[in-house]
């Protein structure tokens, strides 16, 4: 990974310009409930089990377990998406209580439409999850070599915009709410970025201890006892959090053997 280009890169605002004029259409076409509702039906397809396990990884504590593996070998990058999960959380959980617009359980007859999960009833805009995914996502982007960004760049877009539409499906969200999170998602991770390279303090030896400590924490906390809401994903966020867990003891393991060689 490598530090990311000029800020006028078109990879720093395409995906949020190409949210808010999703945003701005399906409000000039009036077309929230009517797509809630048509989009709502996918798990028809699939089954809920899918979308749970998607909508999970949109989870906040999961994202900062997700990073744990990259924390010893990528430290600049897993700073930078804290800096930005901070400006994503100022970005979302200030603008909730501003709209403080309904959910679709509160404006909607349960009859209308699927629920997975847990029930949410207000503070719908905008979606917590999709700006998570979006941001976690858009660190790692704006981080990738040039070449590994044609490579990955839209694959990792694709999974992101999935667990965006994974709060629709589970009856969580109005797509106003998706896109809005889009928005705020990816800047976060634009000025986030920006913000870590002016302050690399998460690359200095000392931040790098202190970040492989939060997440480990994070680790503990997902195996033992978080919860997600999505109870029928409780195994697999323990095996997720073992994973990186275990990953991360190896990688300093090894770290440890090539100190004590590298002093004799």
């Amino acid at each position: 990974m490598s530090r990311p280009p000029r800020i006028l890169n078109p990879w720093h605002w395409d995906v949020p310009l190409a949210a808010l004029t999703g945003l701005i259409a399906v409000l000039m076409l009036n077309a929230n409930l009517s797509l809630f509702l048509g989009l709502n039906r996918l798990h028809l397809w699939t089954g809920d089990l899918f979308w749970a396990y998607v909508t999970m990884l949109g989870d906040t504590l999961i994202a900062f377990i997700v990073c744990l593996p990259l924390v010893r070998r990528w430290p600049q990058v897993v700073w930078a998406g804290l800096l930005a999960g901070l400006l994503a959380t100022l970005f979302v959980h200030g603008l909730k209580p501003l709209f403080a617009l309904e959910r679709p359980a509160s404006a909607l007859a349960l009859d209308q439409f699927h629920i997975i999960g847990r029930t949410y009833l207000v503070l719908g805009f905008p979606s917590g999850h999709s700006a998570t995914a979006f941001t976690l996502v858009g660190v790692m982007v704006l981080h990738l070599d040039e070449s590994w960004r044609r490579w990955l760049g839209i694959p990792l877009i694709g999974l992101a915009a999935l667990v965006g539409l994974s709060r629709i499906v589970v009856g969580a969200h109005w797509p106003l709410d998706v896109l809005g999170g889009v928005v705020g998602g990816w800047l976060a991770a634009v000025f986030g970025t920006f913000w870590a390279r002016r302050w690399p303090w998460g690359a200095t030896p000392m931040g790098r201890r202190s970040l492989t400590v939060l997440l480990i924490g994070c680790g503990l906390s997902g195996l033992l006892y978080y919860k997600t809401g999505y109870p029928q994903t409780d195994l697999g966020r323990q095996i997720l959090a073992l994973f990186c867990l275990g990953w991360t003891g190896y990688q300093l393991c090894v770290e440890h053997s090539i100190g004590r060689a590298g002093s004799r």
